[in-house]
This record gives C-alpha cells, sequence and structure tokens, in this order.
C-alpha cells in the first residue's frame, strides 16, 4: 500500500552531516562508529557513506548530489513560450523542428514534450507562466504583498472611483452610474461619496471630499480631517483644484504608481462588496451569468432602476455596510463600533470652511423672501437672513444632500451663511426661537436708535428769573475738534493755580541728622 507520506529532500541534512564527518576526519576523532550511526539514519551502508565523504571531498567540503542529465531553458525556449503565448505544447512543435531540443550526445533523438513540460514547471514559478498567458493582470494574482498596519481613525484615507456594473434608466435612457467615495483605512467605514450619472470629474471628487469630512445626523460619526489620503494617479485626483483644497486643509495627498490596486486594498475591497452585497441583485446588473453564450443583452429600460431609486438603494447598502455589517478583521465589529472605540481626537472642519470649493454652484440667483430661499420646491430659513429680506443671493449645494445649502453673495462671491430645509431640520424648534430672538433683537436696536435720535433733535434751555437769554442745555456738537481739546486742556491745567499754605493737621516728615547739625 502506497504511503501519503510528503517527500522530503534530504540533502540539506546529509550536507551537515558529512561537513561534520571531514571535520571529525581532519582532527582525527572519526571511527567506525560515526559512520555505522550515519548509515542506520540514512539506511544505507557504511560504504554509501564513504562514497559520500569522497563527493564532499571534491567539492571542497560540500556534499553536492549527482545531477542527471537534463533539459535546460535556453533563450531558444524563453521565446518560444512566449511566442506562442505559454503553450508548451505549440512551443515544443517548433523546438523540435529547428532542432533546439536534440539530445546531446544523441544524434536523431530530441526531448519529449513530457520533458519540456516538467522543465518549464520546475523553472518558471506559476506567476510567470501565467504571464505568458494573460499578461501582466494575470501575473499579479500570484503576487505576494505585505499587510499595512490599519492605525488609528483619520490616520489614513483611500479614494477612488467605481463604474456601477449596473444599467439604470436617466429620463429615458440607460446609464451606468459611477462612485466617487473615500474611505477610512482603520475601520474600513465609508466616510462619504458621491454618485453621478456620467464618468465622474474633480467637482464629484470635491463633493465626496466635503460629504466625507463634515459629521451629524445627515452624514454620520465618520468624518474629520485625515491625516493622508492614498489615491491613484487619475487625471481628475491630481489635478489643482483637488490639490489646493487638500492643501487648504493640511491634508497629505499620496500619489500610488497606476495599475496597482494592492497599494490600495481597503477601497478595493469594497468596490468588490459593493458589487456582490449590492448590484448583484438589482436589475440591470451587467455581470449577471447568461443561459446563452455569447455577448449579454441588456434588461428592457422599462425594468431597470431609475437613477433616484438606484442612489436610494446604495446610500442604503451604505448604511448597512456601516452600521450592521460584521467583518472579521476589524474583531467581527462593523465599521462604526470600530469606529467608536477608538478615542483618537478628530479634527473637525466647519461646513463654512468648506463652501467654496467643495459644492456645486446653482447658476441662478435667487431672493431672499419673507420665509427664507426658495430652491427646487423647498424652502431653506435660518437666522442670519432676519433683515436681509429682498437681498440677491446664489446657491452652493452638496448633491444628494438637500437638508443644508450655503448661500453667497452674486457680485462679491462672499459667503453669507447656510440655510436649512424646515421639514429635515432637526434643531428646527430651536432654530425657530433663536430667528424669533433675531427680531426682537433687531427692533429693540432701532428703537434705542430712534429714541436717541429724537431726543438729541428736542431744544432744551434753562430756567432764568431775570431779563437775560437762556442758555441751552443740549449745545449742539463742536463742529471745530480742535478747538475743542485746546478748551478741555485748559480747564485741567493745574501749573499756575498757587499751593495752598500747609496747616498744623499736615503731617511733616521727622527731622534727619543733618538737620540737626544745621540747628543745633
Amino acid at each position: 500500500m502506497a504511503s501519503n507520506k510528503p517527500k522530503t529532500d534530504l540533502t540539506p541534512l546529509k550536507q551537515t552531516a558529512l561537513s561534520h564527518l571531514l571535520h571529525l576526519e581532519a582532527t582525527k576523532q572519526l571511527t567506525g562508529e560515526h559512520k555505522r550511526i550515519l548509515a542506520q539514519y540514512f539506511r544505507c551502508s557504511t560504504k554509501t557513506i564513504k562514497r559520500w565523504m569522497d563527493n564532499a571531498r571534491a567539492h571542497d567540503g560540500h556534499y553536492t548530489p549527482k545531477r542527471r542529465d537534463s533539459l535546460r531553458l535556453t533563450p531558444a525556449i524563453h521565446d518560444a513560450l512566449a511566442r506562442w503565448c505559454g503553450n508548451i505544447a505549440a512551443a515544443h512543435r517548433e523546438l523540435a523542428a529547428e532542432g533546439h531540443l536534440d539530445v546531446p550526445g544523441q544524434p536523431g533523438h530530441c526531448y519529449s514534450y513530457a520533458t519540456l513540460h516538467k522543465t518549464v514547471t520546475r523553472e518558471l514559478d506559476p506567476g510567470h507562466r501565467a504571464g505568458l498567458k494573460g499578461g501582466e493582470t494575470a501575473r499579479r494574482r500570484h503576487d505576494i504583498h505585505n499587510t499595512r498596519e490599519r492605525g488609528h481613525r483619520n490616520q489614513a484615507w483611500e479614494g477612488d472611483h467605481k463604474t456601477a456594473d449596473i444599467w439604470v434608466n436617466l429620463n429615458g435612457k440607460p446609464v451606468q452610474p459611477s462612485i466617487t467615495w473615500f474611505v477610512d483605512c482603520a475601520t474600513d467605514g465609508i466616510c462619504g461619496l458621491a454618485i453621478t450619472p456620467h464618468t465622474p470629474s474633480r467637482e464629484a471628487i470635491l463633493v465626496a471630499l466635503r460629504a466625507a469630512i463634515l459629521r451629524g445626523p445627515h452624514h454620520g460619526p465618520f468624518g474629520g480631517a485625515p491625516g493622508l489620503i492614498r489615491i491613484d494617479r487619475g487625471k481628475d485626483f491630481l489635478c489643482r483644484t483637488v490639490e489646493e483644497a487638500l492643501g487648504a486643509l493640511s491634508i497629505k495627498r499620496v500619489d500610488l504608481p497606476p495599475h496597482h490596486p494592492e497599494l490600495k486594498g481597503t477601497i478595493e475591497s469594497i468596490n468588490d462588496a459593493v458589487q456582490d452585497m449590492c448590484f448583484a441583485g438589482l436589475p440591470g446588473y451587467t455581470k449577471r451569468p447568461s443561459s446563452k453564450p455569447g455577448k449579454r443583452k441588456r434588461a428592457p429600460l422599462q425594468d431597470l432602476l431609475t437613477f433616484d431609486a438606484f442612489v436610494t438603494r446604495l446610500l442604503q447598502w451604505v448604511h448597512q455596510w456601516n452600521h450592521e455589517h460584521k467583518i472579521r478583521n476589524l474583531g467581527n465589529r462593523t465599521p462604526a463600533q470600530a469606529w467608536e472605540d477608538d478615542l483618537t481626537l478628530i479634527r473637525d472642519i466647519p461646513p463654512e470652511a468648506l463652501h467654496t470649493f467643495t459644492l456645486e454652484p446653482d447658476r441662478t440667483t435667487f431672493t431672499i423672501q419673507g420665509d427664507g430661499v426658495h430652491w427646487k420646491n423647498l424652502i431653506y430659513l435660518d437666522t442670519w437672513m432676519n433683515g436681509h429680506a429682498g437681498e440677491k443671493v446664489t446657491v452652493r449645494y452638496m448633491p444628494h444632500h438637500d437638508d443644508r445649502i450655503e448661500l453667497c453673495d452674486p457680485k462679491t462671491g462672499k459667503y453669507r451663511g447656510p440655510g436649512f430645509l424646515q421639514r429635515k431640520d432637526p434643531d428646527a424648534e430651536e432654530r425657530q426661537r433663536e430667528l424669533r430672538r433675531a427680531r426682537e433683537r433687531s427692533a429693540a436696536v432701532l428703537k434705542r436708535r430712534l429714541n436717541k435720535t429724537e431726543a438729541s433733535l428736542r431744544e432744551r434751555y434753562s430756567a432764568v428769573s431775570d431779563a437775560t437769554s437762556p442758555r441751552r442745555l443740549n449745545p449742539p456738537a463742536e463742529t471745530d475738534p480742535d478747538a475743542r481739546l485746546r478748551q478741555l486742556r485748559a480747564e485741567t491745567d493745574n501749573t499756575s493755580r498757587p499751593l495752598p499754605e500747609p496747616t498744623a493737621s499736615w503731617d511733616t516728615p521727622p527731622p534727619t541728622e543733618e538737620d540737626d547739625r544745621e540747628h543745633p
């Protein structure tokens, strides 16, 4: 019965044992007992041990087993394998016909296909053989990579674009949406994303960056300013606008070499996860298996999800990933739990600092009305608008987040303030109270100023008891400020006034020795 025990290469052990025997022989300590013990272990005769020792002496004390004359890969064989895309059988036929596989010393004999196959598999690793057939992409599947330490939250993010493997209906036209998102490497949490029905651009990156940085009821716990962001060398990620935006927030941008997805493995794993966990179950999935060979047919337009419905489903999946999906490498915790367990301080950036370069502008000018700003059939309001009704503003907004807009001056572009959607504002009641107090403050300030003006305009005179002109109690303001200043200085000048004579109640200093000498 054949044994299933794997074979063991005993060559290194033989080399070590024979080197020891040669050392004993050189020091005249070698005995026949040493040879018998070694022969018993290797299950051979002492003559074999002596023959191995002769081999070691012939190779400078290093035992080198004799290898059979076998085929070696030559440049001609390498060229044939590359030319035939790793097809060993085709390469063997060509090499045999050209005489590159002739056996030395045996005219008319050539190495067989089995010999060539054995030689190729022995001398070329699986990655190289896969590369001959499928190119660099196939070769990389056999590469081994280091694993980065997770670090702490917001220590490093990764950003990327993902073309959704699904067709959706956009106003009667099938399109494949694109997702731009940023992921925290320590917790695998999706901090923010932007979805576009077309190829993403720098605007999508800035919108996704703003959504990733902001935190709160509408953005979740993930966010803050990261220490660095790893991106590939996409043209839109490397543009000056994105570079200036990251530089303004003191965020380091790490530009990874192209075609190396393993260098940003966190976000690549999420790209695969959203495909398997979300897209595969939706109509219009482009990689669904087909029972018929050939090109996959796209689902009818009426069966596809609308773009808005797709966005809703994707945002639901992101919430599920962040708060419900447990990850084994996180200790069977969700990304939200891993984020909360990390006590690293978060550098939050206020939304007012992000309104300029991380929002899409609406080219239309809007008017602040009595109930706020009307935009897309919605009403936005904030306390700063009190007293500014009738002014013109422009709107900057974040796609897929209609709870807040940012308002700017249409002429100067200066930031005016935010506007909050009333029906989605969790602090609506507090904001209403603050707005009422702001109205009351404005009315009180105006009332005080009007009353002060009225009082200053009324003329008041002092009473008189003889036939003289009355003196005005509230004289008009001095038209010459320099003259008034000279008058005040004259009134406060004490240099010409005589000092009063001392009295007995004044304290005088005690006499000194000099005074005693002068007045004995």
